[in-house]
């Protein structure tokens, strides 16, 4: 009969944490400046064969492609080290 009260305090609890985990708030780190910045263009210069023009764009969307993987990376880190585990019902934390 009294085993509903446990499971009752047991809810309170996991709803009290995520109230307070919620209510924390997070301050996130400033975005690296360079994951702002706007591709470059390329644009043909006079008398450049057209195979030139497409090997410097190749040249720039691989550079925008690193940028993009070291922005994923830094807010893949910063994730990580912002999640905090779920209190377990098990364990009453």
């Amino acid at each position: 009969m009294l085993s509903g009260c446990g499971n009752l305090d047991q809810r309170l609890t996991a709803a009290s944490h995520e109230i307070g985990r919620q209510g924390a708030g997070v301050s996130l780190p400033a975005l690296p400046a360079r994951c702002r910045d706007a591709m470059p263009r390329v644009t043909p210069r006079a008398g450049e064969k057209w195979r030139a023009v497409q090997g410097r764009w190749q040249i720039v969307a691989d550079g925008v492609d690193r940028r993009t993987a070291d922005c994923a990376a830094f807010y893949d880190e910063v994730k990580a080290g912002l999640s905090t585990p779920v209190p377990s019902a098990a364990t009453g934390r």
